[in-house]
């Protein structure tokens, strides 16, 4: 009989986290607000996009802040992101480390 090191509630949990951290503009965006000494805006991360559009990034960075890995902090008419779950940052090492082809 197999023995698994991860039960299945534990699986079924962080599942929806792979699910929203598998989209490559995310890691992306991610990986920028990790590099960031200091939460960015809108058009910082943008800006570090490679050239996605504002809505588009807009539209992931309302999926990652809904699954809690980033923090928004409205300030004026400027809304900053910074990482609110630093969990996902295991995910980016495991890809920098292991960096699959």
């Amino acid at each position: 009989m197999t023995k698994f090191t991860l039960d299945m509630p534990t699986l079924e949990r962080i599942a929806p986290m792979i699910r929203v951290l598998s989209h490559p503009l995310r890691l992306r965006i991610l990986d920028f607000l990790e590099k960031s000494d200091c939460p960015q805006r809108v058009t910082e991360i943008v800006d570090a996009s490679d050239g996605a559009q504002q809505a588009i990034v807009s539209q992931q960075l309302k999926i990652l802040r809904d699954m809690g890995i980033l923090n928004a902090d409205r300030r004026g008419n400027c809304v900053y992101y910074s990482i609110g779950n630093t969990k996902a940052l295991y995910f980016l090492d495991c890809i920098r480390r292991h960096e699959v082809v």
